[in-house]
């Protein structure tokens, strides 16, 4: 899973990355929300991690262009705030009300980070690409309700959310191959001639390894450079990429 972490504490942002990492997701950090902005136009994350110490008026901006965007409203948001603010949520502005978003005390420990990224992802509203329950490929069924892939041998893995999202493009088209720049499209949600291929070529390769953890061939997920991806269950003749 990746995370964007936003605070001015440079001590927040140390601890937040080490926990992340020590729970097997990938933290990116941004000191100001100018920052995170920049960060969430060239990256998507799983979730925002967001410290209520930042400038209020800021604050209350950048909730409003979350809430703008329709790929960004539907992220779930973990709050930091200091001990006494988590113990008492009322004196937060009435936008950081915890009803709405989970709200953690800091120092950030390992153990409710934990806690928190699986209960926010949980409670996150399904995406239209979720309305099937299941999809099945190569040899593969992925259960788009809890991101999980189960392999015709048995062995199972866990996915994040973009991870699932990719792979159910790729699946629900076996054999036809999607080039980079639709794929930025349909999961990123990335504008025509925004986004990098190596945000594809890095989840491609992350999903691989999980394939691979579970028994499955990694090369089901196949990549010809003037085509671009596909799920392959045997060797097919290459299809038009999809635009």
């Amino acid at each position: 899973m990746e995370l964007l972490v936003v605070s001015p504490d440079d001590a927040v942002l140390r601890a937040a990355q080490s926990n992340a990492l020590a729970l097997g997701h990938v933290a990116l950090l941004a000191g100001d929300l100018g920052e995170a902005r920049r960060a969430l136009t060239r990256s998507v994350v799983d979730l925002i991690c967001l410290d209520t110490l930042l400038p209020l008026n800021e604050l209350e901006r950048f909730w409003s262009w979350l809430g703008a965007d329709e790929r960004l409203a539907q992220t779930p948001l973990l709050l930091l705030a200091p001990a006494s603010a988590a113990l008492a949520p009322a004196a937060l502005p009435s936008f950081f009300q915890p009803q709405h978003h989970e709200l953690l005390a800091k120092p950030l420990r390992r153990q409710e980070l934990a806690r928190a990224v699986a209960q926010a992802l949980a409670d996150t509203p399904r995406r239209a690409i979720e309305e099937q329950p299941l999809l099945q490929a190569g040899g593969l069924t992925l259960d788009l309700a809890t991101h999980r892939l189960l392999a015709s041998g048995g062995g199972t893995a866990a996915l994040t959310p973009t991870e699932a999202r990719l792979l159910a493009c790729l699946m629900e088209h076996p054999g036809e191959y999607v080039a980079p720049e639709a794929l930025l499209d349909r999961v990123w949600s990335y504008p025509a001639g925004t986004g990098g291929r190596e945000v594809v070529r890095a989840h491609v390769s992350n999903v691989r390894r999980k394939l691979r953890l579970l028994g499955a061939d990694p090369m089901l997920l196949r990549n010809i450079p003037s085509l671009g991806y596909a799920m392959v269950e045997e060797e097919p003749a290459p299809a038009l990429a999809r635009s």
